[in-house]
């Protein structure tokens, strides 16, 4: 386990915010411009007021940790919000971790706050960050808001329970499950593999050759833009209520059964597949 910097502090609920993701979503694709590194990514952690129990607790657990040969970082968390952002300029993976615990008596969230902490461990070739737990938080609720600087050259894989995931600007494979929360991937280019049980995708994503996209929703809406050269097998299918919109973009040897769509873009040198159950999926092409 690597040791962590800690600053704990008290703050009343009612000051507390929360990484609104959805409300930059329209100013990173309007900033993009087709161009597959978008606008800055920051966490704000003031100025949005929310409803809840009448004591929050903090606490800021910062780490700074050595690449050396490692290649790949890892995500796992349960409520919050997590935002990895890839740097070229950068050789270190820093991470600040926001934990909050919530609860209506202030002694029982500073209790609670002692049981809530990350967990960062170092393997041969990956970095692993964990939220950990180590009881029940009974009449408490709890949130860790993970902002990680990386290497944008590094692989990036994330585990979320509840809460948005934001991966931006990495130049390799990039990996996602979630089960309730948006996933919002802009500035990649590599390979990505996201699942979302309750949520939306929405993706920007430069695809190298023989390499894939993977994304499923089951509950939500599948927004894929990538550019109009790229060479791929593609489907698409909506196996419950929704619709496949598709723009910009030349399917050579389309064919439509049912609510399933097949064709090739370029010389189908990848694999593109796209999956929702009850959402609609629209994938956009750009120069």
């Amino acid at each position: 386990m690597l040791a962590t910097k800690t600053l704990v502090k008290i703050i009343p609920a009612k000051s507390v915010s929360i990484l609104l993701i959805s409300l930059f979503v329209a100013i990173l694709v309007s900033c993009s411009g087709g161009d597959v590194n978008g606008p800055n990514f920051n966490v704000s952690t003031g100025g949005f007021p929310i409803e809840g129990p009448d004591f929050t607790v903090q606490k800021t657990a910062i780490e700074d940790i050595p690449t050396l040969s490692r290649i790949r970082v890892i995500v796992e968390s349960t409520n919050g919000e997590v935002v990895v952002t890839g740097r070229e300029d950068v050789n270190n993976v820093m991470v600040t971790a926001h934990l909050f615990v919530s609860s209506d008596r202030l002694i029982d969230a500073e209790r609670q706050l002692d049981n809530l902490d990350i967990l960062v461990t170092g393997g041969a070739n990956e970095i692993t960050i964990q939220t950990v737990r180590q009881q029940t938080f009974n009449g408490c609720t709890c949130r860790v808001e993970y902002d990680i600087i990386v290497p944008d050259n590094f692989e990036v894989t994330a585990k979320q329970a509840n809460g948005a995931v934001a991966i931006l600007d990495i130049q390799n494979r990039v990996e996602v499950s979630n089960e309730n929360g948006n996933v919002f991937l802009f500035g990649i280019a590599g390979g990505i593999l996201a699942d979302v049980e309750n949520g939306d995708i929405e993706a920007t994503v430069v695809l190298p050759l023989n390499d894939n996209i993977h994304l499923s929703v089951r509950n939500g809406g599948l927004v894929l833009s990538i550019p109009t050269s790229t060479s791929t097998e593609f489907a698409a299918t909506v196996h419950g209520i929704g619709e496949i919109f598709i723009s910009n973009l030349h399917l050579i040897d389309s064919l439509t059964a049912g609510n399933s769509l097949t064709g090739t873009l370029g010389n189908g040198e990848g694999s593109t597949v796209l999956s929702a159950v009850n959402g609609n999926i629209e994938v956009i092409g750009f120069d």
